[in-house]
């Protein structure tokens, strides 16, 4: 196995576990996204870093590393700008005391993480990849 599939199927699989946790967190807190919002989370916070995961196990490996670094990083744009940047009923200082408020804010803070070494690792990988052509990059 090449390191960078583990690396890249750990930081997906984190990754989804802490945007399902967040998902909940906003249905529990009734913190609606509008329908390009919801849009935008569906495909490229969700579905594109799991097919990106599994390119990254084919034969379309830099594809994947391509999917994973673009995807995650247009993930972080959106969480900082909506979680952290503009005042909002989604801004982490919007949400209460109470232990979803805190799951909420967790787990906003957890997704910028994983988002953040998604886009690092993709990247990383494609590099190595770059300056090993016909070679192995792990």
């Amino acid at each position: 196995m090449k390191a960078s599939n583990g690396w890249v199927t750990t930081i997906v699989l984190v990754h989804l576990a802490v945007a399902i946790v967040h998902g909940k967190a906003h249905s529990e807190l009734l913190v609606g996204l509008t329908s390009a919002g919801m849009a935008f989370v569906v495909i490229v916070v969700l579905i594109l870093p799991l097919m990106a995961m599994v390119l990254s196990w084919r034969a379309a490996r830099r594809l994947g590393l391509i999917l994973l670094s673009l995807s995650m990083f247009a993930a972080l744009v959106f969480g900082v700008y909506h979680h952290f940047l503009i005042v909002s009923p989604d801004h982490v200082s919007k949400q209460p005391s109470g232990p979803w408020g805190i799951t909420f804010v967790a787990t906003a803070v957890g997704l910028a993480v994983t988002e953040l070494a998604g886009a690092y690792v993709g990247v990383h990988f494609l590099i190595g990849q770059k300056k090993n052509l016909g070679a192995s990059s792990d």
